[in-house]
């Protein structure tokens, strides 16, 4: 299995992760903690977000859950 990380800036003050499996095209966000900046990395990508990984549960880190799942 082949994957691909994107790291790009979310928040202020924090960053966002993308997980993408090359093999079967899914795509997992690392945390949620802005949903405007997830989807636009996808959309840069061309990627579809098939999961949400959530480590705990500081705003930072599950604010943007509720829009994502939208």
């Amino acid at each position: 299995m082949a994957v691909i990380v994107d790291v790009f800036p979310a928040r202020q003050d924090n960053f966002g992760y993308l997980i993408h499996d090359t093999a079967t095209g899914r795509t997992a966000a690392l945390d949620a903690p802005d949903a405007a900046a997830i989807r636009t990395a996808l959309q840069m990508r061309g990627w579809q977000l098939s999961d949400i990984f959530i480590t705990h549960h500081h705003l930072d880190h599950v604010e943007g859950i509720g829009e994502l799942k939208a």
